[in-house]
């Protein structure tokens, strides 16, 4: 079996990039190459992983987890998954699938939502990974180190599709401060 690298952090802290790096310097030819993006992402280049700095790479945009398996052959080495909190619980299984056909995975994702609650099926792909790399942004209140995804409106479902417009990293004092004063309106 190969091995599992999860990404995470909260928004805005360098997740994506991240993950495109691993792409880069993974030393293997485009063809043994999967990117992969959840269909529900459509933020900048719909057909492409793109990061909040700029940064993009052409991925497939897939509705359902199980999709990335079809588009395996004898070449694959390595899958890359952006978003993979939007995949939903069924992306364990495809993962634990690919994995045993002798073939990498890097996810990137939110381990917490904006309530600081798991995020989806991350808390399974966390157990699962062979290694996890946690990622800090820049609290936007104080520019400390920001481990919270702040949603600047106030929604109860959890998945909704957003970036500056929406939501802001922070620290935990401002995360929580910011809490308390959506409360309030």
């Amino acid at each position: 079996m190969n091995s599992f690298t999860l990404i995470y952090g909260c928004m805005f802290s360098g997740k994506t990039t991240k993950l495109i790096e691993l792409y880069q310097q993974s030393g293997l030819d485009y063809e043994q190459l999967i990117m992969v993006k959840p269909l529900i992402d459509d933020r900048y280049k719909k057909q492409a992983i793109n990061s909040h700095s700029g940064i993009s790479m052409p991925a497939l945009r897939l509705s359902r987890p199980e999709q990335i398996e079809s588009h395996i052959d004898e070449k694959t080495a390595a899958i890359f998954i952006d978003e993979v909190q939007f995949f939903g619980s069924r992306i364990s299984n495809v993962i634990s699938s690919i994995l045993c056909r002798e073939i990498d995975v890097y996810a990137s994702g939110l381990l917490l939502d904006s309530k600081h609650e798991y995020f989806g099926p991350m808390r399974s792909l966390q157990l699962m990974a062979d290694r996890t790399i946690e990622l800090y942004a820049k609290c936007n209140v104080c520019q400390q180190k920001a481990t919270h995804t702040f949603r600047t409106i106030v929604a109860q479902e959890q998945i909704l599709v957003g970036h500056q417009d929406i939501y802001q990293a922070r620290c935990k004092t401002h995360w929580e401060q910011g809490m308390q004063e959506l409360l309030k309106s």
